[in-house]
C-alpha cells in the first residue's frame, strides 16, 4: 500500500470531498423531507446519516480480509461510486413515487424510505472508516480533512441552492463523490475500480449539467411531483433555499382568505396561493390601489389591534403574501415596515408578483426589508405604535433544523422584551395564534404567560398586569395584545365598544377574566411549582428553551400518547421515537460486540476505549446541538445555524485535530489538553448566555464574530479528542473500526436525545450534560494512558486482539 506523501495527500483530498458530499446530501434530505413529508421528519436525516456511517464502520470491522490495508484504494473507489449511485437513485425514486399512502401502510412506507436513504450513508461510512482506520496513522490530518470537508459541504450548499435547484445539486454531489474515488484509485493499478469511478463520475456530471440547464431555462425537469399526499401541479413560481421551498399557484377570483372573520366576506377577489414547504400557506392579493376593496380586513381578528387605538407607525413581522401590509394601508397607518426573513418570499412580493400585488414596496409609507425581526428591531432606531405578528409558523425545517428541530425565536420572553423596547409610548404588540376552547388552549395560555413575564421584566407590577393585556377571539384564532403602558379606563371603555361592535369576543381585558389559569398567570403568582403541576407545559418560553410550539411533556408521550400527537407536538414524538431507535442501535452495534469481545479480552483493556469513543460521540453532539440552538436565536437567522455555528465547530475541530501528531503524546501534554478542553467548555457554557444577552443589539457582522469567538476555543480542543484516542489505543488496530462505529452510533443517540432534553430541561442543562461526557472521556483517557505506560512487552500492533465477528449490518 502506498504511504508516500503524494498518496497521503490524495487520501486527505478524497476524504475531504467525500465528507463534503455526505453532509451536503444530508442537508438536501432535510429539505426534501420537510417539503414532501412534514418538517419534523427532516430531523431524521441526521439519524439516517449516523446510522449509515455506523453500518459502514461495522462492515469494515466485520470483514478484515476484504478491507485489508492493501485494498484501501480500490475499496474506497468502489464504495464512493456506490454512494454516488445509491444517493441519486434514492432521491430520484423518492421524488417520482406518489406519496399518497393509505394510513395503515404509512409505517411500512416510512421504513422503506429509511432503509433507502441509509444505504448511501453506509457506502460513505465504509469509505471514511477505511481511510481513518486502515491507513498508516498520520496524526490528525485525515480526521481534520474529514471535518473540514463536512464544513465545506454545509457552507457550500447554502450558496449552491442560490444558483441551482436541489435535484441538480444531488447529481453534482454524486459526480464529485465518484470523482474522489477515481482520484484515489488511478495510481493503484485496479482498472476495474478506475473504470467504474470514472464512468459514474462522468455520467452523473453530464446528467447534472443537462438538468441544471433545464431548471435554469424553466423547462420541464425532475422535481417535487408529490408533497404531503397531494400532487404538485399548477406551479407559477418555485424557489428553494436551505430553509424553505416557496411555491406560488393561482387561485383566481375567490372569497378573500382570512384567519378569523367575525363576518364572512361576501366579495370575491383575485388571489394567488403561496405555500412554504407545501404546508404553511398565505395569499397574495391582487391590489390595484383601491382600498375600499379591502374592507373585509376589518372583520379579521388578527387586525383587532387597529380597533383598540389607531397606530401611525406599524411594523409587520413576517410579510408573507403582503396581507398585513394591506391591513396597515387600509387602516390608515402612515409608515409600515414589513420585515420578512425569507428571501424567496421577499422575491415573490417585490419582483416576481410585484405587479399582481400592486408593488406594495412602492406604496406611500411602506418599506419592506429582508431581515430577521429581532435582529432588525434591536439595532434599528425606528419606533412603532404597533408590532404585529400574525400566525408566524412556517412548519418548514431549516437545514440546521435537521440538527435542532424547530424553535421559534419570536415567541420568547426575551423577544417580547425586544419588541417592547421598540414601541412608542402607548405602543402595542399584537400576536395571533391558533386556538380551540376545547382541545387547544395551550398556545393561548403560553402567550399570556410570556406577556406576563415580559411585562414584569419591563417593570410592570404583578397587581397591574391585567391593565396591560387584552385577548380577543373569533373561531379558532386568538389575538393577544399587550403593551408596557396600561390602558386607562377611558381608553379601554372606548376600545371595548369598538371591539364588541365588530363582533370579536373578549377573552381577557382590564375588566374581563377568562378562567383560573389565565387569572393565575395575570396575577403574577404562577411560579415554577405551579407550572410543573400543569398537565401541559405552558411555562413562558425563553431563549434558553425557545420551543414555543411544544407543550406536551415528555411523560405524556408514554402515558397518554394520543393526547400528545397534535400537529405541534407530533414532532417531539418523532424525536422520542428516534431516541428509542438509537438506543436499540447502541445495543446492537455496541453492547453485543462488546459482550462478545469481553469473552476473549480483559474488561480493563476493552472498557476504557469503548467508553471513551462513545463518550466523544455523546459529548460532541450535545455540545454542538445546544450551542447551535442557543446561537441560532442570537444570530437571528436559520441559515446561520449552518453557515456560522456548525461550520465554525467543524473547522476549528479540524484545526485542533491537526495538532495531534502520529506518535502518542506525553502524559503532560495529554493532561494539558484535557484541562484546557474542560476549561474552554465551562467558559463557553457560562459566557454564551451572558455575552449573547449583552450583544443582542449589535449588528449582524458583529454577532457573527462574537459567535465564532465563543465557538472556536472549545471546538479546537474537542477536535483533539478523537485523534488522541486513536494514538493511545492504536495498538488495537483491528478494533479501530468498532471504536469508530461506537462513536457514530452514540452521536446518533445524542442528536435526538439532545433535542428532547433541551425541550424538557433547557439548553443550558443539555450543554452541561455534554461537558459531563467529556469529563468521563478524560477519565478514560488517563486510564488508557496508564495502560500504555504499563505495557512492557514488545508485541506487534494488534497482537492478542481477538478477531470477534461484528453483528451483521441491519
Amino acid at each position: 500500500m502506498p504511504t508516500s506523501f503524494a498518496a497521503q495527500r490524495r487520501y486527505c483530498i478524497a476524504i475531504f470531498v467525500l465528507a463534503a458530499a455526505t453532509l451536503s446530501y444530508q442537508v438536501l434530505i432535510t429539505r426534501f423531507f420537510s417539503v414532501m413529508l412534514y418538517y419534523h421528519f427532516a430531523f431524521a436525516a441526521i439519524s439516517f446519516a449516523m446510522l449509515g456511517l455506523t453500518r459502514g464502520a461495522i462492515a469494515v470491522y466485520g470483514d478484515a480480509a476484504r478491507y485489508a490495508p492493501e485494498r484501501v484504494a480500490q475499496e474506497f473507489a468502489r464504495h464512493a461510486a456506490y454512494f454516488a449511485i445509491s444517493s441519486v437513485a434514492a432521491m430520484t425514486v423518492f421524488l417520482c413515487v406518489p406519496l399518497a399512502v393509505p394510513e395503515p401502510y404509512v409505517a411500512v412506507a416510512l421504513t422503506v424510505i429509511t432503509f433507502a436513504f441509509v444505504i448511501p450513508f453506509t457506502e460513505s461510512g465504509v469509505c471514511i472508516t477505511l481511510l481513518l482506520t486502515r491507513l498508516p496513522y498520520a496524526g490528525g490530518w485525515l480526521y481534520a480533512a474529514d471535518l473540514s470537508g463536512a464544513a465545506l459541504g454545509c457552507l457550500g450548499l447554502i450558496f449552491v441552492l442560490l444558483l441551482i435547484d436541489p435535484v441538480s445539486a444531488t447529481f453534482w454531489i454524486g459526480a464529485f463523490a465518484a470523482a474522489a474515488g477515481w482520484m484515489v484509485t488511478r495510481h493503484s493499478g485496479d482498472r476495474k475500480s478506475l473504470r467504474l469511478s470514472g464512468a459514474v463520475a462522468l455520467t452523473l456530471a453530464a446528467i447534472a449539467t443537462l438538468h441544471t440547464g433545464l431548471a435554469i431555462s424553466g423547462k420541464s425537469h425532475l422535481g417535487v411531483f408529490w408533497a404531503k399526499g397531494a400532487e404538485q401541479t399548477g406551479t407559477l413560481f418555485e424557489r428553494w433555499n436551505t430553509y424553505s421551498r416557496v411555491r406560488v399557484t393561482a387561485m383566481g377570483e375567490s372569497t378573500p382568505q382570512g384567519w378569523g372573520f367575525a363576518h364572512p366576506p361576501q366579495a370575491r377577489i383575485d388571489q394567488n396561493h403561496l405555500d412554504i414547504d407545501a404546508d404553511a400557506a398565505t395569499v397574495i392579493t391582487k391590489f390595484d390601489g383601491d382600498l375600499t376593496k379591502l374592507s373585509y380586513l376589518q372583520d379579521d381578528v388578527v387586525n383587532a389591534a387597529y380597533l383598540l387605538q389607531k397606530p401611525n407607525d406599524v411594523a409587520v413581522v413576517g410579510v408573507g403574501g403582503g396581507r398585513d401590509i394591506l391591513s396597515g394601508l387600509y387602516f390608515g397607518a402612515k409608515t409600515i415596515r414589513g420585515i420578512e426573513i425569507n428571501p424567496a418570499i421577499f422575491e415573490v412580493l417585490t419582483d416576481k408578483f410585484a405587479d399582481f400585488s400592486g408593488h406594495l414596496d412602492r406604496q406611500p409609507g411602506v418599506k419592506l426589508v429582508n431581515a430577521e425581526a429581532r435582529s432588525y428591531i434591536n439595532h434599528s432606531p425606528e419606533r412603532f405604535d404597533l408590532v404585529q405578528i400574525s400566525l408566524i409558523d412556517t412548519w418548514a425545517a431549516t437545514a440546521a433544523g435537521g440538527l435542532t428541530l424547530t424553535e421559534n425565536r419570536l415567541y420568547t420572553v426575551e423577544a417580547w422584551g425586544n419588541f417592547y423596547r421598540a414601541l412608542n409610548p402607548g405602543g402595542m404588540l399584537s400576536v395571533s395564534r391558533w386556538y380551540d376552547p376545547k382541545d387547544h388552549r395551550s398556545e393561548f395560555y403560553r402567550l399570556v404567560a410570556i406577556a406576563a413575564a415580559a411585562l414584569q421584566n419591563k417593570g410592570v407590577p404583578a397587581a397591574e398586569l391585567a391593565q396591560h393585556v387584552v385577548a380577543l377571539n373569533v373561531d379558532n384564532i386568538v389575538t393577544v395584545i399587550s403593551r408596557p403602558d396600561a390602558f386607562t379606563a377611558a381608553q379601554w371603555e372606548a376600545a371595548k365598544s369598538r371591539v364588541l361592535a365588530q363582533g370579536f369576543k373578549i377573552l381577557l381585558g382590564p375588566d374581563v377574566s377568562f378562567d383560573g389559569v389565565t387569572t393565575t398567570l395575570m396575577s403574577g403568582k404562577a411560579d415554577a411549582a405551579w407550572f410543573n403541576a400543569r398537565a401541559e407545559n405552558i411555562a413562558p418560553s425563553t431563549d434558553d428553551s425557545p420551543f414555543f410550539f411544544y407543550t406536551a411533556r415528555l411523560g405524556t408521550f408514554f402515558a397518554k400518547p394520543s393526547r400528545a400527537l397534535t400537529n405541534n407536538n407530533s414532532a417531539v414524538s418523532i424525536t422520542l421515537s428516534l431516541v428509542l431507535v438509537a438506543g436499540l442501535a447502541c445495543i446492537y452495534y455496541i453492547v453485543i460486540p462488546f459482550t462478545r469481545l469481553a469473552r476473549a479480552m480483559p474488561l480493563a483493556t476493552l472498557t476504557p476505549p469503548v467508553i471513551y469513543f462513545s463518550g466523544i460521540g455523546m459529548g460532541f453532539m450535545l455540545i454542538e446541538i445546544s450551542q447551535m440552538q442557543r446561537l441560532m436565536v442570537f444570530l437571528g437567522h436559520p441559515v446561520y445555524g449552518l453557515g456560522v455555528v456548525l461550520v465554525s465547530i467543524l473547522i476549528f475541530s479540524g484545526l485542533g485535530s491537526i495538532t495531534v501528531g502520529a506518535r502518542p503524546p506525553r502524559p503532560g501534554a495529554v493532561v494539558a489538553r484535557i484541562v484546557a478542553l474542560l476549561a474552554m467548555l465551562v467558559m463557553a457554557g457560562l459566557l454564551t448566555p451572558v455575552v449573547t444577552g449583552w450583544a443582542r443589539t449589535e449588528a449582524t457582522d458583529m454577532r457573527i464574530l462574537i459567535s465564532v469567538l465563543l465557538l472556536a476555543p472549545p471546538a479546537f480542543f474537542m477536535g483533539m479528542m478523537f485523534p488522541l484516542g486513536l494514538s493511545i489505543w492504536r495498538r488495537h488496530d483491528r478494533l479501530l473500526p468498532f471504536f469508530w462505529s461506537a462513536n457514530g452510533i452514540t452521536s446518533m443517540l445524542a442528536s435526538a436525545l439532545g433535542v428532547a432534553l433541551s425541550i424538557e430541561f433547557g439548553i443550558a442543562r443539555t450543554f452541561g450534560l455534554g461537558v459531563c461526557f467529556y469529563v468521563l472521556c478524560a477519565v478514560m483517557m488517563m486510564v488508557g494512558w496508564q495502560a500504555v505506560a504499563a505495557r512492557t512487552d514488545t508485541r506487534e500492533p494488534g497482537a492478542g486482539v481477538p478477531a470477534v465477528p461484528a453483528p451483521k449490518a441491519m
